[in-house]
């Protein structure tokens, strides 16, 4: 799985502002939707099972004429699954009302990405151009302050090698590459700078700084240097300010991209951010045109139902308005947001398992045994594998504390592995096995369970499939995520928010899920009865208790609250340039 850091992705300026909660506001069922596949008898039998089992209203059905396929084209989405629910919605004055729509059984799971259009081939020549000049004439600055350290501390230990031997273009490196040449010509800047202010004052000093500081202009902009590289920092706050406008320019220049306007992002990240900046950003542009992350889960695509392709980048992730975690930092956005669940398993007994437990727990309770598996690391920055072990470590603590709950923790590189390990699963959260499902756990009615690693719900159909989702659902779980292919790890739910969420019986599962991902538009699908509540019936203590697993934060908004124009009053996305869509300036400035 890829780091967060590497991710160039351009975001979306957002609706909600997360207040504290005021009151219980479920998801009622005249607000939900229900897409079935009439190709497939199985998927209008599963819909019309759910619905009346849910008392959704029969005029909130939509059937879709779909290859029952897991992948589908961009046009087959845009034909069969776009157009007719827009319509069918419209026709029913339901556009306003829906908040939640449900896939079921025999909807494709996954959305391929768009076709490279001949512009788009043009920008992306274009931008290897870009990076082939940047990197040539970063490797030059290299080999200047190489030189430099030479004739300042010309000792043994001195390092005057070339970091990287490298032969062949600019686009054949990869980021790791990358990011180790920046790492250690900023040691040797620093070096530099270090022997340069040994010096004693007079002229040659004066102009080897001068030197200095223009080698790291050239490289790292104006902006996009930390701290003069170990000197005293002479950006001013005044000028932080204006680096942190940076990002809405880009954004603006880039939501509908022009030659002209391309130009002027260049010029513009190369005086804020150098070399590296170009090379940054050039990368990033062939990878939005080449449209090599363009694919999507079709349930995550579906949370955009009333945005046209052309109003937001399909290439990449879109941060989710609603997710607790961005607080009161976005704006309004001018179309809904759509919550999407998926009643599907390997069956359609499976499937139909999914709804059954759900109704039946909610009566019941959810009973059973809380498996937390982590690997002991140590606490890592924001939305690294260290920060999602220590919120695993951290849930296992508070949970076993707070919620009544047995827990079992591994936290160890040991996994639950061993037939029998993990009986009676009421909750199970953990990682590390990539697309193998281990056979340790049973799973008690209503269980809740995901598996942080990529690929896990890559195909859940096939009898040979050994990813997370598919085992599990046919194992009997009744509720899962996953990714449908590479989703970067801080697109996982962090455990204590999901759970913490759900646990404290103000949210159903669709809710809590969408009120703790960070992204739409992506890989990752939510298995299970959107309008299911594990703690239906809440305890006294039970509010203390995910309070404590959100980390003392209130309790936000349902999204069932917000309230967004409706998509028939907005005719003309144009006045919206630049409102929603971002370009996240902070990939060009690590």
């Amino acid at each position: 799985m890829k780091h967060v850091w590497f991710q160039l992705w351009i975001g979306t300026a957002l609706l909600v502002i997360l207040s504290p909660f005021s009151g219980m506001a479920f998801v009622a069922p005249d607000q939900v939707a229900v897409l079935a596949n009439s190709q497939s008898p199985e998927s209008l039998q599963l819909a019309t099972y759910y619905m009346r089992r849910r008392g959704i209203p029969s005029a909130n059905r939509v059937d879709l004429n779909l290859p029952t396929t897991d992948t589908i084209s961009r046009e087959v989405y845009e034909n069969e699954v776009l157009k007719p629910v827009r319509q069918a919605f419209m026709q029913h004055e339901l556009s306003s009302r829906i908040k939640v729509l449900v896939t079921t059984f025999g909807i494709p799971l996954r959305v391929a990405g768009p076709k490279v259009t001949s512009q788009e081939k043009e920008w992306i020549h274009d931008a290897q151009g870009w990076m082939q000049a940047a990197w040539d004439l970063l490797q030059e600055q290299e080999q200047i302050a190489i030189k430099q350290q030479m004739n300042l501390s010309p000792s043994p230990q001195s390092s005057h090698d070339s970091i990287i031997s490298f032969q062949g273009s600019a686009q054949s490196l990869t980021r790791s590459q990358i990011h180790t040449w920046r790492t250690e010509l900023q040691q040797i800047l620093q070096g530099v700078r270090r022997e340069v202010e040994r010096k004693p004052e007079g002229a040659g000093r004066k102009t080897l700084l001068v030197s200095h500081d223009k080698i790291i202009r050239q490289v790292f902009g104006k902006f996009g240097r930390k701290e003069k590289l170990g000197a005293p920092s002479r950006v001013s706050v005044i000028d932080q300010r204006k680096g942190g406008r940076i990002s809405a320019v880009l954004m603006s220049l880039m939501h509908q991209p022009s030659e002209a306007k391309r130009t002027q992002a260049y010029a513009l990240v190369q005086e804020a951010f150098g070399m590296w900046g170009i090379l940054a950003f050039a990368q990033w542009e062939v990878a939005r045109y080449e449209q090599a992350e363009g694919s999507a889960s079709l349930d995550s695509e579906l949370s955009l139902l009333w945005w046209e392709a052309e109003t937001y980048p399909l290439e990449g992730r879109l941060p989710n308005p609603f997710y607790l975690g961005y607080g009161d930092q976005f704006h309004k956005w001018p179309l809904p947001l759509m919550m999407v669940s998926r009643i599907d398993a390997p069956t359609f007994t499976h499937a139909r398992g999914l709804i059954e437990q759900s109704i039946a727990t909610e009566s019941s309770g959810l009973q059973g045994n809380v498996y937390v598996d982590a690997q002991g690391m140590k606490k890592g920055p924001p939305l690294s594998y260290g920060h999602y072990d220590s919120d695993l470590q951290n849930f296992a603590q508070d949970f076993r504390k707070e919620s009544g709950y047995p827990v079992q923790f591994e936290n160890t590189e040991q996994r639950f592995n061993k037939p029998g390990q993990a009986p009676n699963v009421a909750l199970y959260v953990g990682w590390y096995r990539l697309r193998h499902y281990e056979d340790a756990f049973t799973f008690n009615p209503g269980a809740i369970g995901y598996h942080i690693a990529s690929g896990e719900a890559v195909n859940i159909h096939n009898p040979k499939e050994l990813g997370w989702c598919k085992n599990a659902l046919e194992r009997g779980i009744a509720v899962t995520l996953g990714p449908v292919d590479e989703p970067y790890l801080d697109a996982f739910p962090l455990p204590r928010e999901f759970f913490g969420l759900l646990f404290s019986g103000k949210y159903s599962l669709v809710e809590a899920y969408y009120l703790s991902k960070r992204y739409v538009s992506w890989k990752m699908v939510l298995f299970g009865d959107p309008l299911y509540r594990p703690w239906f019936k809440v305890k006294p203590d039970q509010q203390k208790a995910a309070q404590t697993l959100l980390q003392n934060r209130p309790f936000p908004a349902s999204p069932t609250q917000v309230v967004f124009p409706a998509p028939d009053a907005v005719q003309d996305l144009s006045k919206f340039p630049g409102k929603y869509v971002a370009f996240d300036s902070r990939v060009l400035n690590p």
